[in-house]
């Protein structure tokens, strides 16, 4: 089929949104099995949001599941996260179904991360000329940031270009990496540099480019100007393979082994024969009235 390079392209960071649905919708949210079904419901209603709202000629949603390949560079990559819910793990594959009934590519691939096979996709369309939009809330993303490729945070109606991107994080996209290396991530347990906040290390960033241009030099343009500062790039230059494995951690791997084409990512709308089992079987019957269906064909 022809690859129509004017039409936006949609992927979902689906594990983003199937987490904000478990804890904002309500947990008598049930299928006749018994099953909880909330972040289903809610996930579902975000893509469907997407597809009225949007009208993708592609779309794509994806997944994850277990460790990535970061966890061989860091033992204790994202240790410090609390275990998926009980009520939510058997909700994931549900998801994954869902996603695949109403016509969305579902995209997965092991030992990578929903971040890096979203930049994949990403980047490999960007590439054949399309417009990206890359729906998340995820900070992590705005690295992917370029010409081409936009974030979407559906939850808060904000939309990230490079300017935006640099007026929220005091960066450039491409830099973003090297911020989270320098102060570290929390959420994924990323270690910083000690003493290095996000203000000093956005000052680091403007005058020095990146963390390997601190490396050379204590102040290359002697413009870094803060209290503390020569202990400060003391401590970066002593850790620096420490910091340039934080600087790993934190980058989008645009490279994974994933079939990206316009044909996978289009959108095909919904399947009766798949979304009525799954829908009885999940109580969603009146939701299945919002689903766009695909037409039928003679040999349907």
């Amino acid at each position: 089929m022809m690859n129509d390079t004017s039409k936006a392209v949609y992927i979902v960071d689906s594990m983003n949104y199937i987490f904000r649905a478990y804890h904002a919708l309500p947990d008598n949210i049930i299928a006749p099995s018994g099953m909880l079904t909330n972040a289903v419901l809610g996930y579902l209603r975000t893509l469907l949001r997407i597809i009225k709202e949007r009208k993708p000629e592609y779309m794509a949603a994806v997944f994850e599941r277990g460790t990535s390949f970061r966890n061989t560079l860091f033992a204790d990559y994202k240790s410090t996260r609390k275990p998926t819910p009980e009520d939510l793990a058997p909700q994931f594959d549900y998801c994954r179904k869902i996603t695949t009934a109403i016509g969305v590519a579902c995209l997965e691939v092991s030992d990578y991360e929903a971040d890096d096979v979203i930049g994949t996709a990403a980047v490999r369309m960007a590439a054949l000329g399309h417009s990206v939009v890359v729906v998340t809330g995820d900070k992590d993303m705005s690295q992917l940031v370029c010409e081409r490729i936009k974030v979407y945070d559906m939850a808060k109606e904000t939309w990230l270009d490079e300017a935006g991107v640099l007026g929220k994080f005091g960066v450039l996209p491409g830099q973003i990496p090297d911020l989270l290396a320098l102060i570290g991530d929390h959420v994924d347990n990323i270690p910083g540099v000690q003493g290095v906040g996000e203000k000093t290390a956005r000052q680091i960033l403007s005058v020095c480019g990146s963390i390997e241009n601190v490396v050379g030099s204590a102040d290359p343009f002697g413009a870094i100007k803060f209290r503390g500062r020569d202990e400060i790039l003391r401590r970066i230059r002593e850790n620096i393979e420490k910091v340039r494995t934080s600087q790993k951690l934190a980058t989008i791997c645009c490279e994974v082994p994933v079939n990206i084409t316009a044909d996978v990512l289009r959108y095909r709308r919904g399947d009766r024969r798949l979304l009525d089992p799954l829908c009885a079987e999940l109580g969603f019957r009146r939701v299945l009235e919002d689903i766009p269906l695909a037409q039928p064909t003679l040999f349907s």
